[in-house]
């Protein structure tokens, strides 16, 4: 246990600034485009191809964000298992992804089910009790 911490404080808090650095790049690029949009919209008013650039541009940089946050995500657990530096591991993560892509689906399904019954589960115990209370 105390090694692992030294480790991951000794030889990993690079990985981990330069995944959270990525992480804050294209946020930034994010909320900039925002700014200048809404500055734009106040200027210019109502447009339509305005509008359709605006919303292609947010999606697109919401899946970037999206994607860039799931691969420094799935690159930290590879770190943490084969104790690579972040661009390798990012790379290895990438690939293990795609080779296993059903499977990943699949346990990302199951996660989501078992999130919601969970929390109906937590919702129908607390209304419950509420009415046993009143």
């Amino acid at each position: 246990m105390i090694k692992a911490i030294h480790w991951g404080t000794w030889y990993h808090c690079g990985s981990v600034a330069f995944g959270a650095f990525c992480i804050a790049v294209i946020t930034m690029i994010r909320v900039v485009f925002e700014y200048l949009a809404n500055k734009y919209e106040k200027l210019a008013g109502d447009g339509q191809l305005y509008k359709i650039v605006k919303c292609v541009m947010t999606s697109i940089l919401y899946c970037l964000d999206e994607y860039v946050k799931f691969i420094t995500k799935n690159a930290y657990i590879q770190i943490a298992l084969n104790n690579e530096a972040f661009c390798p591991a990012a790379v290895a993560s990438f690939w293990l992804i795609v080779r296993q892509a059903g499977r990943f689906g699949s346990a990302s399904i199951i996660g989501w089910i078992m999130m919601f019954l969970g929390k109906g589960t937590i919702t129908a115990i607390s209304a419950y009790l509420t009415l046993l209370i009143v």
